[in-house]
């Protein structure tokens, strides 16, 4: 039986179509192969790309670099809100690129541990920095994986910008969190990883770090990766859980590069506002079904792989 299902916090709700009984071979994309002629993000292309901000090395060469995105959403010009029958103002902020790796045909997934701990370094440092400028509010960390999840190059990169506001989703779930824990006396991502633990949701586990799959699931295969202990950002992460955290991130990737021949997929960190209380938690995103005109028209994801399926199939591989 399908069913209609509300997410943790949020009043927003999914269709499970059990009845639709996809099945994940029914997923398995062959992925296109465009190697472009020249790759900005490689070695020796370092001009071609905004001026350097920030640089990893080994051995006198760069494994992860950071610069400025050449065709940034936000813009330098800080101007005010205008409020008449419309409301703008300029699209203000700091829009970067972090380079991950050097080698043009390696996947997040293939790091190392270390490789992977040095880039959750690496959006810390960039996410402090940028939170200096006291106009901007809130600093997303965001991947693009594949050219149907957005990313313009092959080349493995993940994309911080700095808003002058707090994006709206992250701001309800903070809102929504803040209730739960008046109501209950509980951050509610405790709560939830403590629950799903003993769920058929569960996917991996250890002393630092869980994920699952969240129970209103609106993306076939979607996971959320959240360290155990409550941290509202990545900066608070001691070395054992960064490690742990980054363990986590590259078995779940390599389930899903493997088991579904390297699919497109997006994935997000959600922090805490400065002014909030969030826990840290990642969301993935596999681009598996796209979004038609049920969900554009009412918001109601209808998902045709359950997440108790999704869970079952990542254990499994």
């Amino acid at each position: 039986m399908n069913e209609l299902r509300k997410d943790y916090l949020l009043d927003r709700w999914v269709i499970i179509a059990k009845d639709r009984g996809k099945r994940p071979t029914d997923f398995i994309q062959k992925p296109r192969v465009e190697k472009p002629k020249v790759c900005f993000f490689c070695p020796g292309n370092e001009h071609m790309t905004p001026p350097e901000i920030d640089r990893v090395e080994e051995n006198g060469k760069w494994i992860i670099r950071c610069f400025p995105n050449k065709f940034p959403a936000a813009t330098t010009e800080f101007g005010e809100i205008e409020e008449n029958f419309l409301v703008k103002q300029p699209a203000y902020g700091k829009h970067e690129v972090i380079a991950e790796t050097p080698n043009h045909n390696e996947h997040l997934n293939e790091l190392s541990v270390g490789h992977i701990v040095r880039i959750l370094d690496m959006y810390s440092s960039r996410i402090n920095e940028i939170k200096r400028d006291e106009k901007i509010r809130y600093v997303m960390i965001f991947k693009n994986q594949g050219s149907a999840a957005g990313a313009s190059l092959d080349h493995s990169h993940t994309q911080v910008i700095g808003l002058p506001m707090v994006p709206r989703l992250v701001k309800e779930e903070t809102e929504a969190a803040m209730r739960y824990r008046e109501e209950k006396g509980n951050c509610p991502f405790c709560d939830i990883h403590s629950y799903e633990a003993k769920r058929e949701r569960l996917i991996l586990e250890d002393d630092y770090t869980i994920s699952f799959a969240p129970f209103a699931s609106r993306f076939p295969f979607e996971v959320w990766i959240m360290p155990k202990r409550h941290v509202r950002f990545l900066d608070d992460l001691n070395d054992e859980e960064k490690h742990s955290f980054a363990k986590m991130l590259k078995k779940i990737l390599r389930k899903l590069h493997f088991s579904l021949n390297k699919p497109p997929y997006n994935f997000w960190f959600h922090q805490s506002p400065d002014d909030g209380d969030l826990h840290l938690h990642l969301e993935l995103a596999p681009r598996l079904a796209k979004f038609a005109g049920m969900e554009l028209g009412s918001e109601i994801v209808i998902n045709v792989v359950p997440p108790e399926l999704a869970a079952q199939h990542y254990r499994e591989k």
